[in-house]
C-alpha cells in the first residue's frame, strides 16, 4: 500500500539533516522555470533530472481567434479575467493583428478586470490597462473565484485562458449567471524535442527515479501521451505506484496524476514551487533519507 498524500508547509530543518534528498534522482517535468527548479533539487541534495513535457504553441485557426475577438470588440463586456502573462500579451498581441486593439481596450475600460498573480499584472499594466481586482497570495484559481461577484446575472464575462480550459472558473461563472466568453490563444502541445521525455521513461523502467515532481496537469496529459505513443502507456503508473515518491503542485495536477492512475504522494499547503521541493523534501527525510536505504 503506498502513503496517502502528506500536506505540508514549507520546511527549512529536518532534525539537522541539510540535504534531505540526498542521494536521490528527482524527475522533473517543469519547462519554463526547469532551471530554477533544477537547483532547488541540487540545493537539498538531490539529482534533477529534467524532462520538459509541454511547448507553448499557439491557436492553430488565427482566423478563428481574430474572429471571436472582433465579437468581442463589438459587444458590451462587463467582467475580464486574465490568468497569466503570456495569455494576457498573446490576447492583446491578437486584438492588434485582427484590427481591433482600440476598440478591446475600449471594451476593457468599461469592464471590471481581474488578475492573478503579479505576471498578468504586470502586462495589464505595462499596456496602460486599468486592473481593478488582484489575487492575494498564492494566486490560484481559488483567489480568483473569491474576487468574483456573487452575482453576475446578465453580465458578459470575457475569461482569457492559460494554455487550457480552467473548469473552475467556466463553472463558477456560469454558476453565477455570467454568459461567458473564454479565449484561448496558445495551449500546450510536446517539446520539439521528446528525448528527455524517452530517456525518464526508461530511466523509470529501470528504476533509476526516486521522486517525481507535478507542476500542471497538461505535464502528466503529455507523459501519458509520449508513454503511450512508445508503447508503455499501460506501464507508466505501475512504474510511478511501485516506486516512486510522486509530488504534485496542487489539486489539479493531481487531479490529472488520479485520472491517469497514479497516487499521490506528497501535495503542499501553498500551491508553488519552493512549498512543494520543501513537502517532498520532508516527506523523505520522515521516510528515511535514500532511497536504496528504504
Amino acid at each position: 500500500m503506498r502513503d496517502e498524500t502528506r500536506f505540508a508547509g514549507a520546511v527549512r530543518h529536518h532534525g539537522g539533516v541539510s540535504e534531505p534528498l540526498a542521494g536521490r534522482t528527482v524527475a522533473l517535468l517543469e519547462t519554463r522555470r526547469r532551471v530554477e527548479i533544477a537547483e532547488l533539487v541540487r540545493r537539498r541534495g538531490g539529482t534533477p533530472l529534467l524532462a520538459p513535457c509541454l511547448r507553448e504553441v499557439p491557436v492553430d485557426d488565427r482566423d478563428i481567434l481574430h474572429g471571436a475577438l472582433r465579437e468581442i470588440a463589438a459587444r458590451r463586456l462587463d467582467v475580464a479575467v486574465f490568468q497569466t502573462g503570456v495569455g494576457a500579451a498573446a490576447f492583446l498581441d491578437a486584438a492588434g493583428q485582427a484590427g481591433c486593439a482600440d476598440a478591446i481596450r475600449e471594451r476593457l475600460a468599461a469592464a471590471v478586470v481581474v488578475e492573478r498573480g503579479p505576471k498578468p499584472l504586470a502586462v495589464l499594466l505595462q499596456n496602460g490597462i486599468r486592473v481593478d481586482r488582484r489575487t492575494r497570495d498564492p494566486h490560484t484559481t481559488d483567489e480568483v473565484v473569491e474576487l468574483l461577484d456573487s452575482d453576475l446575472s446578465g453580465r458578459i464575462a470575457l475569461l482569457v485562458e492559460y494554455g487550457a480550459e480552467n473548469a473552475v472558473l467556466h463553472q463558477e461563472l456560469r454558476r453565477r449567471g455570467a454568459e461567458l466568453v473564454a479565449v484561448s490563444t496558445y495551449g500546450w502541445g510536446l517539446p520539439a524535442d521528446v528525448q528527455p521525455i524517452l530517456h525518464l521513461l526508461a530511466e523509470l523502467e529501470a528504476g533509476r527515479v526516486d521522486d517525481l515532481m507535478v507542476t500542471s496537469a497538461s505535464q502528466v496529459d503529455n507523459l501519458f501521451r509520449v508513454a503511450e505513443a512508445e508503447g508503455a502507456g499501460d506501464h507508466l503508473a505501475r512504474w510511478l505506484n511501485e516506486g516512486v515518491v510522486v509530488a504534485a503542485v496542487g489539486p489539479v495536477s493531481a487531479a490529472a496524476l488520479h485520472r491517469h492512475g497514479v497516487e499521490v504522494d506528497v501535495q503542499p499547503e501553498r500551491p508553488k514551487m519552493v512549498p512543494l521541493v520543501d513537502a517532498l523534501s520532508e516527506h523523505t527525510a520522515g521516510r528515511g533519507l535514500p532511497y536504496d536505504e528504504r
